[in-house]
């Protein structure tokens, strides 16, 4: 009989997230969303053990560009944010596969605790600190889009190695937006590619931030306060391979975020 314990240890593995034999699916072919989820979540927490730190969490498949690639995606899928693969404004990083997607995200801060399975937009408002602009990059392991992997797989997985979140310096108050038609730019080696705003994650980014709660809340977790809190990308993910140099996001007012490729 498999254990939770063993599923943990399964995903815990250097390259889990880019080989469809190892899916998780496989060892328990009945695992939920919520129990890969709780999975994730343990995984990381043996990784802080080892010396790293969770600083928040981060959704996905939250927008209409988004869902267009996978429209049977969870909506949102949680994914848990280690410091080791926070990087900030400016930084150079080193992609470690042939192909990458640039998202363009809002991250919040959030200034106190945010439990429950119902929380309006009202109260994850009352509980921001501030947003910033940041942009993460996120593999494309081989098969992901040819649908190679399960659902429950891509969850244990989120996170797991390879990719970064770089966030913006500048700290904006969110009683100075309206987060739903805050707007934002992309662009790849200074050639603008897509543009959208705060709408696109799931007609609001604090109807996103509920959501996380949510997940969270079915396994008995919550999410905190001082963590960061991106709600998926906004513009459709951009395509980008090593021989590009740099990515670039610009908000209306949240300011500017931008990486270095190499």
């Amino acid at each position: 009989m498999t254990t939770f314990d063993d599923l943990v240890a399964h995903i815990d593995q250097a390259g889990i997230d880019a080989d469809p034999l190892r899916d998780i699916s496989k060892l328990k072919s009945d695992i939920t969303h919520d129990e890969a989820l709780a999975v994730q979540l343990a995984v990381k927490r043996r990784r802080v053990a080892a010396g790293d730190r969770i600083i928040g969490h981060q959704a996905s498949f939250t927008s209409s560009g988004i869902r267009k690639l996978f429209p049977d995606a969870p909506r949102p899928m949680i994914g848990t944010l280690l410091a080791s693969i926070a990087c900030t404004d400016g930084d150079e990083i080193k992609l470690d596969c042939d192909a990458a997607f640039i998202e363009s995200e809002m991250a919040l801060l959030l200034g106190r605790d945010l439990e429950g399975p119902n929380l309006t937009p009202t109260d994850v408002l009352a509980a921001m600190d501030g947003v910033l602009p940041a942009i993460e990059v996120a593999p494309l392991r081989p098969g992901v889009l040819e649908g190679h992997y399960s659902w429950p797989h891509l969850i244990a997985v989120q996170k797991a190695a390879g990719g970064y979140v770089v966030l913006g310096s500048r700290v904006t108050s969110v009683h100075r937006i309206d987060p739903r038609l805050e707007a934002c730019l992309v662009g790849i080696d200074g050639e603008a590619r897509a543009a959208a705003a705060g709408f696109e994650a799931m007609g609001s980014p604090l109807k996103v931030i509920s959501a996380m709660a949510a997940g969270l809340h079915r396994i008995g977790e919550k999410l905190h306060a001082g963590q960061i809190l991106l709600t998926g990308s906004l513009a459709p993910p951009q395509r980008i391979t090593p021989d590009n140099n740099f990515a670039h996001l610009e908000f209306a007012t949240l300011g500017t975020v931008c990486v270095r490729l190499r």
